[in-house]
């Protein structure tokens, strides 16, 4: 994913679960990201996100 296409609203997917984006860095290429269920932000590099939403695997 390139770093210009992020916009705050979006929601990206981690493998830790997905959030919606706060902020981007476009300079240090790291993204806020605000998970839906927890009050603190947490902040990825862009190389840690997902190109598609994760599948379950049985």
């Amino acid at each position: 994913m390139d770093i210009q296409q992020l916009r705050p609203g979006m929601i990206c997917y981690t493998a830790e679960g997905a959030g919606y984006v706060l902020e981007v860095d476009t300079v240090s290429q790291l993204v806020l990201l605000q998970r839906e269920d927890e009050t603190i932000p947490f902040q990825v590099h862009l190389s840690e996100l997902l190109e598609e939403r994760p599948t379950l695997e049985d």
